[in-house]
């Protein structure tokens, strides 16, 4: 069945405003719950809000079968902010989804925090491609990509929008637009990042010579990088390098944002810096809507530095009870 792209309901100019006050408020976008919910009115045929009750929404939720506890969760929170929204211009009396308890299911994903030797892996991996398609530039793109986004700790989707007018490289500087929660920001780059930007750029001015500034920056072959075969060559690039196996759950290139997030805070630790006091400059430069979200990289970072005593005292504390064990027995 085609999923509808109009709102048709009842509820269709409430749920327009509502849509829209979000999108003016900054909020990531919540269309398709409100198309799928939308539908399911008009389905059921309800003609008033009052028909809105705990059960319509329990039924909404568990509509189509199969669906994971994370799905169920989303629509559950859309449902509650939306009736919530309702009962505060005065349209609805209460909010019964108010009384539906948050589904269970598996916790939550942790993020893979790639080593540096991992990420110089993949790298060349991905170099590799340059070799198997010479005349394409889907080695040269994926490659910068993939440094770029781990870099300046990018999203997938702010890799893929960069303009070539976006980079300014006189001021080492990405202008990154509509990310996000709608938010844009400025993030700055390296000397390094900056000399493997302009020798990318430069070759694909000269397999493009005819696209303006306005032009993605990273190109594939006859179109701008889908981001579909984007992810599809990424994972093909860690299955090659031992890091994921070809089906099932492993690490994401989203996790290389996490990767720099977390390397970051180490570096902080290791210069001799409280990386808490940081957090806020963190924040910023990744484009997180607030410090909570920085703050889980914290727990990340401390695990990091636990494991690392751990595996520092696996490998020398035998030497160094020997050495011990030495030095007791020469003594005079």
């Amino acid at each position: 069945m085609t999923r509808p792209r109009e709102l048709h309901s009842f509820l269709a100019p409430q749920l327009q405003a509502y849509l829209e006050l979000r999108r003016r408020l900054g909020y990531i976008s919540t269309r398709s719950c409100a198309l799928q919910f939308d539908h399911y009115l008009t389905f059921r045929e309800i003609v008033s809000v009052e028909g809105i009750t705990e059960a319509l929404v329990m039924d909404w939720i568990h509509a189509a079968s199969g669906r994971a506890p994370g799905t169920k969760n989303s629509l559950l929170s859309f449902a509650r902010s939306l009736l919530r929204h309702l009962v505060r211009v005065g349209l609805a009396r209460e909010n019964p989804a108010e009384r539906i308890p948050v589904f269970q299911g598996e916790p939550r994903r942790k993020p893979y925090v790639y080593s540096l030797h991992e990420i110089g892996r993949i790298l060349k991996e991905a170099g590799k491609l340059k070799a198997l398609f010479p005349k394409r530039l889907l080695g040269w793109s994926l490659q910068t990509m993939i440094l770029l986004i781990y870099a300046c700790g990018l999203r997938r989707g702010e890799a893929l929008t960069l303009r070539i007018k976006d980079v300014d490289f006189e001021e080492r500087t990405l202008a990154l637009w509509n990310t996000k929660f709608h938010k844009e920001r400025i993030v700055p780059f390296s000397a390094e990042i900056s000399a493997k930007l302009s020798a990318y750029l430069a070759l694909r001015n000269e397999r493009r010579p005819h696209d303006g500034r306005e032009a993605p920056f990273f190109w594939w072959d006859a179109s701008p990088c889908p981001k579909h075969l984007v992810t599809r060559h990424f994972r093909s690039i860690l299955v090659r390098c031992g890091l994921r196996k070809s089906a099932g759950l492993g690490p994401r290139l989203h996790d290389l944002r996490h990767a720099f997030a977390t390397h970051r805070l180490y570096k902080w630790y290791q210069d001799g810096k409280d990386p808490l006091n940081r957090l806020p400059w963190l924040t910023t430069y990744m484009g997180h809507v607030n410090i909570e979200k920085t703050q889980v990289y914290l727990t990340v970072t401390q695990t990091l530095l636990r494991e690392g005593d751990r595996r520092f005292q696996d490998a020398f504390e035998g030497l160094a009870q020997k050495a011990l064990s030495r030095a007791r027995r020469a003594k005079p």
